[in-house]
């Protein structure tokens, strides 16, 4: 299934090229209209553009969510404002993937869900719903109160109210019970490789809404929105996520012209100056030597090579100063944006770079060498939005905090092992060295060791962190945990103890509307959103 989903997207290539980085310049009446009249293309060409341009929207690159989100819970360093816990409206990563997420893809799949129920297409009627569903709760979950009932209605509705966050998400379990119900319908069309997520699986489509379902109810499991039987009903139904295969992530490729590239590694690999900085804070805890954070105190990680590749050997030097260096490892704190001395300093071939996994760079052989656009799988990485050990680690924290009858700790577990063998996937495509058993047996029972003599609040804590280390590349899952429990627990400056990084802002709790939209739009909110203080509804701690 793998392969014919990546042989579609390269097929694809030249008439989605355009979708891998949104356009900057559009403002909130894009969000009815639809310049590109989808209504006369076909819906197998309307798929995949919806699809591939949600997960360039939500992904990690200069123009997607998953820059700031990624620094925000400390995958990444960035030199510019997201270094502070701070956002602004007129940011690109702010306004660009709200216009993309707004004026492409979900007006694409409303015009799938139109068009489809017209011509009895229902498969594609229920994977646009549960992709519709997925992008609106990403959606609440990041800005809060969001236009939904009135969005991409066109001239009917030019300006469209922003509803509230807790009753998008009623609506979003509903519209996935249609979903799932129009997905067992018999289909007029057949979807096929058109569809870049699941090539036209409806029984896969039907686990993916199930276990959104699950997620949107662990999301919102201390307000009125959680609904026990709910829950337990999907546990007990058999018909969640069984498998990796039944991941919802988009596989890239590594056609140069047009890009079909991961958008990571796009800005890594490919431009001279690779746009992140691996946060020390991540690095360190995944050494099991982070002094701020002592969770696996003592504990080396195997994934470290997949995740990181360090460009130079331990003795070679730098090209200048550096800001933090371990051995091979280059890189530069959070908090230390117009502080740190040596900010200023090219280091281009000599700071560490995202690895294979999840972006299809370059295996960590520990040489060195500078990364370029023909390392590692050459940009044929994964974007995973919502994967089988998520769900793990999802129905592990239910089950430990909510009752649900499942052995947390089994669940835990298996979260474990299953993320590591999605390490081991990419390695063995990539004709790298695999992660042996035995090291997997003995990290992960490490790691249950510590569950196992802990209180149920620590036990939570080991959880949410072991699920942030494994979704390295999609930080909204992260955001979403530290926000909803304080786990993973996130870098404070504060207690670092170096003169170069300062704590000049609280955590950011939502992100701010985009300028343009606040001043277009006389339904809008009439003042910004105070990032450190207006929560979104399910944020209740």
């Amino acid at each position: 299934m793998k392969t014919s989903v990546k042989y579609s997207l390269n097929i694809l290539a030249l008439t989605v090229g355009l979708l891998v980085f949104p356009a900057c310049e559009k403002g909130f009446l894009d969000i009815n209209v639809d310049p590109n009249n989808p209504t006369d293309v076909p819906l197998t060409q309307l798929l995949p553009y919806a699809e591939l341009g949600l997960s360039n929207a939500l992904s990690m690159h200069s123009q997607g969510l998953g820059e700031p989100l990624a620094c925000f819970t400390h995958y990444i360093v960035t030199r510019n404002n997201f270094n502070s816990y701070f956002a602004q409206g007129n940011d690109g990563a702010v306004g660009d993937p709200w216009d993309q997420l707004y004026s492409n893809s979900l007006t694409d799949l409303k015009q799938i869900i139109d068009i489809g129920t017209e011509d009895e297409a229902w498969h594609f009627v229920g994977a646009a719903q549960l992709m519709t569903a997925f992008v609106m709760g990403a959606m609440v979950d990041i800005w809060g109160d969001v236009p939904f009932r009135e969005a991409n209605l066109g001239a009917e509705k030019p300006y469209p109210v922003y509803d509230q966050g807790s009753a998008i998400y009623a609506d979003l379990l509903k519209l996935a019970d249609e979903a799932l119900a129009n997905l067992v319908k018999p289909s007029n069309v057949r979807m096929g490789n058109s569809d870049l997520f699941f090539a036209g699986d409806a029984a896969k489509w039907q686990r993916f809404g199930n276990t959104l379902k699950l997620r949107l109810y662990n999301q919102a499991r201390l307000t009125p929105i959680y609904d026990d039987a709910a829950v337990k009903a999907l546990i007990s139904g058999n018909k969640l996520m069984a498998a990796g295969t039944d991941d919802f992530e988009m596989l890239y490729g590594n056609v140069v012209s047009p890009d079909t590239r991961h958008p990571s590694f796009i800005d890594e690999y490919t431009q001279g100056s690779p746009q992140y900085n691996i946060s020390p804070y991540f690095y360190q805890i995944m050494q099991g030597k982070s002094q701020l954070n002592t969770i696996f105190k003592d504990i080396v990680d195997p994934r470290l090579p997949y995740y990181f590749y360090k460009q130079l050997t331990p003795t070679q030097p730098a090209q200048n100063a550096v800001s933090y260096r371990d051995g091979g490892f280059v890189s530069i704190w959070f908090g230390s944006l117009n502080i740190d001395p040596n900010e200023g300093f090219d280091q281009n071939t000599s700071k560490t770079l995202i690895g294979l996994y999840p972006a299809g760079g370059k295996y960590d052989d520990e040489r060195g060498g500078a990364g370029n656009l023909n390392s590692g799988l050459r940009g044929a990485g994964f974007h995973r939005m919502l994967t089988y050990f998520t769900s793990l680690y999802i129905r592990a924290e239910l089950a430990l905090t909510r009752s649900t009858g499942e052995n947390a700790e089994a669940l835990f577990k298996q979260a474990m092992e299953e993320s590591f063998a999605e390490v081991n996937r990419i390695a063995t495509t990539a004709s790298a060295p695999t992660i042996a058993k035995a090291d997997i047996d003995a990290y992960v029972g490490k790691i249950i060791a510590l569950y196992q003599a802990a209180d149920n609040n620590r036990k939570l804590e080991l959880i949410l962190t072991q699920k942030w280390i494994a979704n390295f590349g999609f930080g909204l899952e992260a955001y979403n945990d530290v926000r909803r429990t304080g786990y993973p627990l996130p870098f404070d400056p504060k207690t670092d103890n170096n003169p170069n990084t300062e704590l000049i802002r609280n955590f950011i709790v939502s992100f701010p509307y985009p300028t343009t939209d606040l001043q277009i739009n006389p339904n809008a909110p009439k003042t910004q959103r105070v990032i450190a203080q207006d929560k979104v509804f399910w944020d209740v701690n």
